[in-house]
């Protein structure tokens, strides 16, 4: 099975709500652990689709910064002699080398990039990659039609494969004992395979999950996929709110009003008046619901506001401070540091230095 391994942060032991998984991608580790640099391998085949290859790559980027550190190093190669490819909307990437450039061992991961045009057609030179892979436990993933490629290699047999609908009938045709599966994705210890683009992001957050654990996909949803809810409701934007539906109405009408009055803040006597509930029970329903008490979070809302406007604004700290309800500058400083384990300075420094590069 895959690797795992947890990376604690300040930020995740000091916010208790569902807000520490985005602020986790914005903080400062209190410790940062050394990991083995994972080398990926991204092998663009003709008309690659460029949307799954975007977003199998900005997962591991975005896990990256997460870190602060790089535990993925990516790269692009081609399987023919130019060391150019053309993708799926006709946007020529130029690539790190050809598939003969790749090197592979344990920490390797090799990530076939299929796509809609893309000719299934044997490459004996990829075939031998792959296999190479295998041999060194490397992880291999395939993209769209990807998976034809591992199953040409006949690494597997038994093992389920995804792929693209369009493609299930040459599967079937060209490999009769392959166990075609009808799940967008699939995954069988060092080999992930996934049907599309949408399924990209769901195995890739798969991925990353079975290596590094939940808070880190979930820190990488926040950034990459946050916007993603089953449901519409143009009253509510909180992503937590919309993918949880079985948080009761009041609880989602209390977090609202947090949210709508981060400057002026409300009592929570207020808000239980707004809502229509007792002290009691928002404080047992924020318990059971969301993790904490009302109180904490919102403090927790208006820190991570805090931090947003420290990143994203040129609002002086102090500005800053009242924006988020804060009457007195040194108060502020000190509670955001508690839970970022970084004064606001830092972080306005950090976001600045980010900028430049």
């Amino acid at each position: 099975m895959l690797g795992h391994s947890k990376n604690k942060t300040s930020v995740d032991s000091n916010f208790k709500s569902h807000l520490r998984h985005s602020n986790l991608v914005r903080s400062k580790p209190q410790t940062t652990p050394s990991k083995p640099l994972r080398k990926a391998s991204f092998v663009l085949l003709d008309h690659f689709s460029m949307s799954s290859f975007s977003v199998a790559l900005d997962s591991l980027v975005t896990f990256n910064l997460i870190n602060d550190e790089q535990v993925y190093e990516c790269d692009t190669y081609s399987v023919g002699c130019h060391n150019t490819v053309m993708s799926d909307i006709s946007i020529e990437l130029n690539t790190s080398g050809n598939i003969n450039d790749i090197q592979v061992d344990k920490n390797s991961i090799l990530i076939i990039c299929g796509g809609f045009r893309n000719q299934l057609q044997p490459f004996p030179l990829l075939n031998k990659k792959i296999l190479e892979a295998d041999q060194h436990q490397a992880t291999i993933i395939g993209l769209w039609n990807g998976s034809f490629y591992i199953a040409d290699s006949k690494i597997k047999k038994n093992s389920p494969i995804s792929i693209h609908q369009e493609n299930k009938a040459i599967m079937g045709e060209r490999f009769p004992d392959l166990n075609l599966s009808s799940s967008p994705y699939s995954e069988d210890n060092f080999v992930l395979t996934c049907s599309g683009p949408n399924s990209t992001l769901d195995m890739m957050l798969m991925f990353i999950e079975k290596e590094h654990g939940k808070e880190s996909a979930k820190a990488i949803v926040e950034v990459i996929a946050s916007d993603r809810s089953p449901t519409t409701d143009a009253k509510i934007t909180n992503h937590f709110l919309l993918a949880d539906s079985n948080i009761p109405e009041c609880i989602k009408e209390a977090i609202t009003l947090m949210e709508n009055n981060i400057e002026d803040i409300l009592t929570i006597d207020e808000i239980t008046q707004l809502v229509g509930i007792s002290r009691r029970q928002i404080e047992r329903l924020f318990k059971s619901n969301i993790g904490v008490t009302p109180a904490r979070y919102y403090m927790e809302q208006r820190l991570t506001r805090a931090r947003q406007l420290l990143q994203q604004s040129r609002l002086s700290i102090l500005q800053v401070a009242i924006a988020c309800g804060f009457v007195c500058t040194a108060h502020f400083s000190r509670t955001f540091h508690r839970f970022f384990n970084q004064s606001p300075t830092e972080v306005r420094n950090s976001a600045a230095c980010k900028d430049n590069r």
